[in-house]
């Protein structure tokens, strides 16, 4: 590890080694087969019917005219 990214305190160096720990076991070939045996077994009508966009919000609000600078 480079000096850059290395923890400077405890607390710092103790998230960074359950971090590494969690993104381990997430990733090992177990985890992945057991997410895929998951999402398989997922009805794929399951999903949330997607929403319609909502307009832009500087479309739909008029701005007041300036005030003419005054000299």
């Amino acid at each position: 590890m480079s000096k850059r990214n290395r923890p400077t305190t405890a607390a710092q160096a103790a998230h960074r080694r359950k971090r590494h720990e969690y993104r381990t076991a997430y990733n090992s070939p177990e985890a992945k087969a057991a997410r895929a045996a998951v999402a398989a077994k997922a009805p794929a009508t399951a999903k949330p019917a997607a929403k319609p966009p909502k307009p832009p919000a500087a479309a739909t609000a008029v701005k007041p005219p300036k005030p003419p600078a005054q000299a």
